[in-house]
């Protein structure tokens, strides 16, 4: 049976530092922190991409009042609005009136960060850990499982700048390069390397992620270590309140606040519900994810959290192509398939004895992917073939 939803992937990156804050002040090393996840480790919510996302929209003029930016009644003057509950702002991010409410047909999940940047002594390098690839289901063939504190996995852009070094730092901290057999481990990570999404292989480029200086400067720690380095590299700034009247600083108006830092790389989702045939509507799929989307536009120029008019909050949001071609995404997904089974083929020619089973028993199962789509494809083909000859006799 036809899905009755579609889940888009969006990854994103800083332009500016981006800070959306805890809504008050605590005790500690800033009076301002970040929002965190439950691992520690700063996030965007959901809820603020989709209400910055629905207030974009409106600027674009895709909703009839305030009110469908708002989503629920609001007083204007002496007047009541309520909202329109037919434009596209209210089918895509849902409604409230008096008389009638609609859940909104676009889900946003929280903003979380997939390549942190830190500076160390070769320059600007990025950190990911296994459990950030595991969630995004990255091809396993590119890097290797570890959990290892005291060590990290290099890129090998990097390895020709470290292999005679052994270690690479992080700020502070210091890891060794994890070595095995007395080599050094390398990642294969790149904007042509697959993760798959509902099912789908795609490549990180056919999201719209091409940014290789990332990828060749690209280091994996351990989860533990990982929460340690972002935490320990957030941005922190200082900032005081002006007293209008004399243009100085006023009196304990001294505050501190983070910040997650300038080209840092963050992944989310979108899941759109099908509206036409579930919810009875007059926009189409591709309407809805038009219509977030044109709000995401605007993420890079007006920005997303607080401290906005301090330079903070833009973000770039990559894979926009504002809409879901089905049959475009089976072409992506059968091509990546194709040739990720011929490069393994190849692979197989040059390998070492002890390489063999792995690579072959990768390869069936590839095949055996293959066919099971296809097979999957004929039987909805023949439902529909015996549709249209039932509806020509």
């Amino acid at each position: 049976m036809d899905k009755p939803y579609e889940r888009k992937i969006y990854f994103g990156m800083a332009i500016d530092p981006i800070h959306v804050g805890t809504g008050g002040y605590t005790l500690g090393r800033v009076d301002n922190p970040t929002l965190r996840d439950f691992d520690g480790i700063p996030k965007i919510p959901g809820t603020s991409i989709e209400g910055v996302c629905r207030t974009f929209e409106y600027f674009q003029k895709l909703g009839s009042n305030k009110a469908c930016a708002k989503g629920k009644k609001i007083r204007e003057g002496n007047k009541e609005i309520q909202p329109c509950g037919n434009c596209h702002i209210c089918f895509a991010h849902g409604f409230t009136r008096d008389d009638r409410s609609l859940q909104g047909m676009a889900l946003f999940s929280d903003a979380k960060i997939l390549f942190f940047p830190v500076a160390s002594l070769i320059g600007p390098i990025w950190v990911t850990c296994p459990s950030k690839l595991k969630e995004q289901n990255v091809d396993q063939a590119a890097w290797q499982d570890f959990d290892e504190s005291e060590s990290c996995v290099i890129s090998k852009h990097l390895e020709s700048k470290l292999s005679g070094v052994g270690y690479l730092n992080f700020g502070w901290l210091l890891l060794q390069l994890k070595k095995k057999d007395g080599q050094v481990v390398t990642h294969n990570i790149k904007s042509e390397t697959i993760f798959e999404v509902n099912g789908n292989r795609l490549k990180f480029k056919d999201r719209g992620f091409e940014l290789e200086e990332i990828f060749r400067r690209l280091v994996i720690v351990s989860d533990s270590v990982f929460s340690q380095i972002v935490n320990s590299n957030l941005e922190v700034r200082t900032s005081v309140s002006i007293d209008p009247t004399t243009g100085a600083a006023e009196e304990g108006a001294l505050f501190t606040y983070e910040a997650i830092p300038r080209t840092t790389i963050f992944y989310f989702d979108v899941v759109y519900q099908k509206p036409p045939e579930h919810f009875g509507l007059s926009l189409g799929l591709n309407d809805i994810i038009s219509t977030v989307e044109t709000g995401f536009e605007l993420f890079e120029f007006l920005g997303v959290g607080g401290m906005g008019t301090r330079g903070f909050g833009k973000l770039r949001v990559l894979g926009l192509d504002k809409a879901y071609d089905e049959i475009e995404l089976s072409k992506i997904h059968a091509q990546n398939l194709v040739n990720e089974i011929k490069e393994l083929e190849e692979k197989l020619k040059e390998s070492k004895p002890e390489e063999k089973d792995e690579i072959e028993g990768r390869v069936k199962e590839l095949k055996g992917k293959a066919k099971q789509i296809y097979e999957k494809m004929k039987r909805i083909n023949s439902v529909w073939e015996n549709a249209i000859k039932e509806v020509e006799r």
